[in-house]
């Protein structure tokens, strides 16, 4: 009786120990299937959704503080008797004031739009591609967004003989935080716009083709 007994409780104490060491092996087991599967679907998810929010109020940004610019507010070309390119310069305090203008407008819209959330549906928690957009939306919280920098850059191509398109681009980096659950996903979001283009008749000197005016 007495050793019947004791096998019975080290029966109990084993399983006790098993159960114990199974739910600590599916905890983990949907940690790893949470971090490899899920959270990289609400990443992606999320990702898609800040970068449209980004790009639309810094392209009103653009709309809003650009009013009569024109290539040649930025650009200045200088052409010698011959018709020969001899200096191509920018126009600095313009572009200084309008990176300005840009960044402070883009901070402001970028924080209203991350006011809104970022909207993820229930299919997304699920960790599967084929259902990631089924399902009620829950909101996701963005915090502000941490800085927005401008830089203005141009391209060069050829557009026939003597005959060089210019076009003259502003860059809006921005760096928004999103929080996911458990994680606090960091986006860098680069959206670049056209601001103004002219078509240069002339040879252009290789040393503004292979570098930069801004």
């Amino acid at each position: 009786m007495y050793c019947s007994y004791r096998r019975r409780r080290r029966r109990i104490k084993w399983n006790k120990i098993f159960r114990f060491f199974v739910i600590i092996g599916v905890l983990i087991g949907l940690i790893v299937y949470y971090k490899l599967r899920i959270a990289v679907t609400i990443q992606t998810y999320a990702v898609d959704e800040i970068n449209a929010k980004v790009t639309a109020a810094v392209n009103r940004s653009v709309l809003l503080n650009l009013s009569d610019e024109k290539y040649d507010d930025l650009v200045v070309v200088e052409k010698n008797a011959a018709g020969e390119i001899t200096m191509m310069a920018a126009n600095s305090l313009l572009i200084n004031r309008i990176n300005k203008e840009i960044a402070v407008s883009s901070q402001a819209l970028i924080t209203t739009a991350c006011d809104e959330g970022v909207g993820v549906p229930v299919g997304a928690f699920s960790g599967i591609s084929l259902i990631v957009g089924v399902g009620p939306v829950i909101d996701l919280d963005i915090l502000t967004a941490e800085s927005v920098n401008c830089s203005f850059y141009s391209e060069f191509e050829s557009m026939g003989i003597n005959q060089t398109r210019h076009a003259v681009y502003i860059d809006v980096e921005s760096t928004v935080n999103v929080i996911i659950p458990g994680d606090i996903q960091t986006v860098q979001v680069h959206t670049p716009v056209l601001i103004c283009e002219a078509v240069i008749v002339g040879k252009i000197p290789e040393v503004y083709l292979n570098g930069s005016l801004f």
